[in-house]
Formats: C-alpha cells, sequence, structure tokens
C-alpha cells in the first residue's frame, strides 16, 4: 500500500431535530454519486468537503437544516471518527466555516456510544493545543509548516476537491484572497518535495540574518561612545583594576602601620564597633546567596528532570511511530506455512479473517490505537517543552542575581576584612588623607567596573556575530544543496502528471483539435492554471472545464505511480458534466479515469465524484453510492 492514504469509509449528516438526513457507506476505489440535477448532488461534496476540514459556509436552503455531520475515515491504516456541528448565524445566514472539529479514534459505531473519549479541536493552534488541522496532518504524514505561512488542512484540500463553482480558468478550489506562496507550498507537500529541513533552515537563516544585524548595530552604538578602543578589551580593564587593588592594599598597610603605633579604643559597652555592623551585613548576605544558591540547583534539577522526560516521551513516541509502520509493512505479508508444524496453509478468500485460526480480525484496531497515543505523546512533548523555556527563563534571572548578589557580598566582606584591622583610632591628618585617597582609588575601581562590563558586552556582542557569520555561511550552503536536490524530484513528479494529463486529453472526443493533438501539458502551481503550450489560449466554458479537470484528476493519477508523492490518494470532483459539457463527452471522459484508476490496486486509492451522466457499464453497485437522485427523491431525507 502507498504511504499516503486518506479513504471517506462512511458519512451520516443529522437534522436539527435529530433524524438521520443521509447515510451512506463508501468504499475504496471509484465511488460514484449520481441523479438528475438539482437532487442534492453537490451537497453531498460540500458536506464531504467540511468534515474533512474544509472552510464551507454558504450551504443551499436544505444543508441549513441539517446541524450535524459525521464520518468515518481511515488515515494511513487508522480508523478515525470526526464530526463537525453546523451553526447558522441567523442574521447573515451564514455559517461558521471554522467551526471546531471533535476526533474519535475507533470507528463510527463505537464512537457514536461513547461519548468520553471524544476530543475537541479548533482551528487555530493555540500554544497548549493542536489544531484540526495539525491532527489531519499528523496521521496523514505530512509535515506541518510552521511560521508566517501556516498551511491548514483547508489548503490541502482546495487541490483535491473539484467544485463547480470555481472559475474554469483556477487549477485550485477559488479564494479571494490567495497567495503564489500558499499555492506553491500547497502543491511542494502534496507532491512530496517540501522538505521540513529546508523550511526550518530557511526560516533560521531569516532569524539569524536579523540577529546578526542587530548584533552589528549595537557594537556599533558602543564604539561610537568610546574615544579609546583599548577600553573595549576586558583583560586591559582587568589589568587596571588590579593595579588600582593593590594601591588600595598598600593603603591599608600604611594605615594599619599608623594604628598600630598609637592605638586608643573609644567605644561604650552598648555600642556596636564598626565591624560588627558589617559583620552581620556580612552575615545576612551569605544567606541570601545560599538561598539564590539552592534555588538554582532546585531550577537546573527540575529542568533536567523535564528534558529526561521529554526525552523518554521522545524515544516513546519514536517506538510506536516504528510500531505503526511495521503493522503497515507487515499487515498485508502473506503467511504460506504454519510457523508451528510449517505444513501449508489453506488460502481463504473470507475477509479480515485470520489465516491460522479463522477468527475475525480488525487489522486497523492496533494503529488506530497507536494513533491516539501518538497525539496523546505529542501534547504531553508539547506542554512540558513550554514548562522547560519558562524553568529556563526564570534560571537565567536567578543566575543574574546571584551574581550581583555575589559581587555585593565580596565587597561588604572586604569592608569587614579592613574593620578588623582598622578598629576605630583616633585620627590624625595623615590618616584622614590616606582614607580620602583610598575613596578616590576605590571610586576609580567602581568606574572601571562599569568599563568593564561595557567591555564584557562587546566582546561578547563581537564573539555572536563570528558566531553567527559562521552559522549563516553553513546554512547557505545547506540551503543551496537542498534547493537543488528539491528542484530535481519536483521536474520529475511535474513530468510524470504533465504525461497523465497529455493522455487524458488525447484521449477527449475530437471536439477540440489542441487537445488530441496535444504533445505536451503544463501545469503552473504558483500561477493557478494549466495550459497545453500557450497560457493566453481560450477555449469554450466546456473544453475549459475539460483542461482543468484533466489537470486535477493527472495529480491524482501520478500519485498511484509515485510513492514519494504525499497526495492521500484521494480526490472528489463534483459535477463531470459541469459547464454544459455534452453527455457523451462526459461519460468517455469517466470511462477513461475509471479505467486508468483500476489499473492500480482498489485499496490504494478512492476516488468520488458526482454525475447526471453515468454511463451504463458503471450504474451498479460496485460503482454507485446511495439511490439514483431525483427532485423528488433527494439525497437529503427529512430536511
Amino acid at each position: 500500500m502507498m504511504h499516503n492514504n486518506l479513504f471517506l469509509n462512511k458519512m451520516v449528516i443529522y437534522t436539527n431535530e435529530g433524524k438521520v438526513a443521509y447515510d451512506e457507506n463508501f468504499h475504496r476505489g471509484v465511488n460514484i454519486i449520481r441523479g438528475n440535477n438539482s437532487s442534492g448532488k453537490s451537497t453531498i461534496t460540500h458536506f464531504i468537503f467540511y468534515i474533512l476540514g474544509g472552510a464551507f459556509n454558504n450551504w443551499v436552503k436544505e444543508a441549513k437544516s441539517c446541524s450535524l455531520v459525521i464520518a468515518e475515515i481511515e488515515a494511513n491504516g487508522a480508523t478515525i471518527t470526526i464530526k463537525r456541528y453546523i451553526n447558522i448565524n441567523e442574521q447573515t445566514g451564514k455559517a461558521n466555516d471554522k467551526e471546531a472539529m471533535y476526533f474519535y479514534w475507533g470507528d463510527y459505531n463505537q464512537a457514536i456510544n461513547d461519548d468520553e473519549e471524544w476530543k475537541k479541536f479548533n482551528f487555530n493552534t493555540t500554544k497548549d493545543k493542536k489544531s484540526y488541522s495539525n491532527v489531519l496532518f499528523d496521521n496523514l504524514h505530512l509535515p506541518i509548516v510552521k511560521g508566517e505561512n501556516n498551511i491548514t488542512f483547508h489548503q490541502i484540500l482546495r487541490l483535491l476537491y473539484v467544485d463547480q463553482d470555481s472559475p474554469t480558468s483556477s487549477l485550485f478550489l477559488y479564494e479571494q484572497f490567495d497567495s503564489t506562496l500558499t499555492r506553491g507550498t500547497v502543491s511542494d507537500l502534496l507532491l512530496g518535495v517540501y522538505s521540513q529541513k529546508l523550511y526550518d533552515k530557511s526560516q533560521r537563516k531569516v532569524n539569524a540574518e536579523k540577529e546578526l544585524d542587530e548584533t552589528k548595530r549595537e557594537i556599533k552604538v558602543i564604539k561610537k561612545f568610546v574615544s579609546n578602543p583599548i577600553d573595549l578589551v576586558s583583560s586591559h580593564i582587568y589589568s587596571l583594576i588590579e593595579k588600582k587593588e593593590n594601591e588600595i592594599k598598600k593603603i591599608d598597610s600604611k594605615i594599619i602601620e599608623l594604628k598600630e603605633q598609637t592605638r586608643k579604643i573609644r567605644y561604650t559597652k552598648n555600642t556596636k564597633l564598626k565591624f560588627e555592623e558589617l559583620n552581620i551585613s556580612a552575615i545576612q548576605q551569605r544567606e541570601i546567596i545560599k538561598l539564590l544558591d539552592r534555588k538554582i540547583r532546585t531550577y537546573r534539577f527540575e529542568i533536567n528532570d523535564t528534558i529526561d522526560f521529554i526525552e523518554a516521551l521522545k524515544n516513546k513516541l519514536k517506538a510506536i511511530k516504528k510500531s505503526i509502520m511495521t503493522r503497515e509493512i507487515l499487515g498485508d505479508f502473506p503467511l504460506e506455512n504454519c510457523p508451528e508444524c510449517l505444513s501449508p496453509i489453506e488460502s481463504i478468500n473470507t475477509p479480515n479473517t485470520c489465516k491460522l485460526c479463522k477468527s475475525e480480525i480488525d487489522d486497523s484496531f492496533g494503529i488506530t490505537q497507536a494513533r491516539k497515543i501518538e497525539q496523546e505523546l505529542s501534547f504531553q512533548i508539547k506542554e512540558s517543552s513550554s514548562l522547560i523555556k519558562l524553568k529556563q527563563r526564570e534560571l537565567i534571572n536567578l543566575e543574574a542575581d546571584f551574581e550581583a548578589e555575589k559581587l555585593k557580598h565580596h565587597h561588604i566582606q572586604q569592608q569587614v576584612n579592613s574593620a578588623l584591622e582598622d578598629v576605630k583610632s583616633i585620627r590624625d591628618e595623615r590618616f584622614d588623607s590616606l582614607n580620602i585617597d583610598k575613596g578616590f582609588i576605590e571610586g576609580e575601581i567602581l568606574q572601571l567596573r562599569t568599563i568593564l562590563e561595557r567591555a564584557e558586552v562587546y566582546q561578547s556582542l563581537r564573539q555572536n556575530q563570528a558566531k553567527l557569520e559562521i552559522e549563516l555561511e553553513s546554512i547557505r550552503m545547506v540551503i543551496n544543496k537542498l534547493k537543488e536536490k528539491q528542484e530535481k524530484l519536483k521536474r520529475e513528479i511535474i513530468k510524470s502528471i504533465e504525461r497523465k494529463g497529455t493522455y487524458l486529453l488525447n484521449n477527449d472526443l475530437k471536439r477540440q483539435d489542441d487537445f488530441f493533438q496535444a504533445k505536451q501539458f503544463q501545469i503552473d502551481f504558483r500561477n493557478n492554471l494549466a495550459f497545453i503550450a500557450d497560457k493566453e489560449a481560450r477555449y469554450s466554458a466546456s473544453s475549459s472545464f475539460y483542461l482543468k479537470t484533466s489537470a486535477r484528476f493527472s495529480i491524482f493519477l501520478a500519485s498511484l505511480e509515485i510513492p514519494n508523492m504525499r497526495f492521500p490518494r484521494f480526490i472528489f470532483c463534483d459535477n463531470m458534466e459541469d459547464k454544459g459539457i455534452e453527455k457523451v463527452r462526459a461519460q468517455n471522459f469517466q470511462k477513461i479515469l475509471v479505467t486508468e484508476t483500476e489499473k492500480h490496486p482498489k485499496n490504494e486509492y478512492q476516488m468520488i465524484y458526482t454525475t447526471s451522466f453515468i454511463p451504463d457499464e458503471l450504474n451498479n453497485k460496485n460503482y454507485c453510492v446511495g439511490e439514483f437522485y431525483t427532485k423528488d427523491n433527494p439525497s437529503l431525507k427529512n430536511v
């Protein structure tokens, strides 16, 4: 089986009164919804688009009588049931197109009987919770595009859903506010050429360039206010401070020498000496430092403990992913001999039955449970990572406070030491002169420490500048290599898509010379168009519709042959005879598509489309879903 698959197994729509408006099972392979015009076929595709995460709010009157849609899907082997409410604004008549989605890891029958295990996911991603697009991306192994160009699953559906309302010139489902970047990213994702590593490197390049510019700006500002460049050399400032401290030591020695000659201590029993007051301050300061040290050690322990916990969760997540992959790879592995006695095993044709014990089995259950655990582990990792960032920020503040308090303690201790040697004696002029000199030098030291702080900031900025320049050079080399590899892969995949498109055009009925004579077919995802040779060529409405639909189905058909494509081998199309295309031409196109898809195993793809002109050979239960709808027997009941 292809590694990226999406299947719609069942869809149920409920009315505002809780009655069932629609309840149909879908199968692997080709699914045809048929009926007359205005019988509600398009409404069913709107509901499929909506339940899969599409932003849709332009409901017809009958659909506005419905309040809930539930669907059982299968995403890469995991069975998931999803539901989404329809809330109509009474004033505008429009529904909320960003309505939340509810997920249940299990099949439809389990889901409707279990109210507790449903998980709600909103349209937007928050700091603590994923969006429903994130969940769908995870389960379909699609990389989540982070940053300014946030891609939702709605954007993915714009290439999976062929609707009636978009102009025939629009390759994607049309949106008023659209960008080449969005279309380019979506196409790269689905073609399988989008590289998360390239995206991350590109984002880091932008951020690193901003950091480098800011660093250079700060360096320039510091240099502007420093007249002597040597004042920005830390080692030079340290030597000056050391020289001044030695001068103070010499002065202290002279002061002690003077006091030893004539010491007269004058203090009362109830009066504290200066050194005693300073000593109390020193003790208090030591307690402050001890408290901060304990806090820092506690925070470091908690951070390391959380890092270990996250690493354990990541290992569990890797194990779960490997388990899912192994299950997918070995799921269809044929057992020809009994593992106990090695006798040949008699083949059986009953689906979902064990070849050995003949018991009924559910292949998707293990994968479904694993997907559920995978989502829970991802949430725990995200929550723990947020906690680490907070702790690390607090740790930085604590460490800064610790260094400041240590410096304060050092200064007090120096005063204590000086006071112990210098119990106040009777002053004389020389003694006062020495203390004045000492005060001046201490002031110079404080000034030098300010200069030192600026010099260390400057040196740190210079180191950061050098580090960023080396990093940017490395990033640019990696980006160039990744882009080269990406473009090569993209050219090969697009070439295959264009071959499929050319085949569909060549096999059209001979209504448009350019089509059956076409030697090439080109798709420009970023500019939202498909063309043969001339971008400006104009055709009739029916031929333009045929051209666009051929382009969309050529992507789908190519995905059945290219394992690396992330296109989920799923496509749904509203109305095969849009824009006045004649019956025989529409039927011919349907037969070509069915013939081409059936060259591949049915369990690898799902194609859903609506039509009023179904060919006789396709009008049977092997292909069709539901009844043939009419105005008197529409697709939605009880509305």
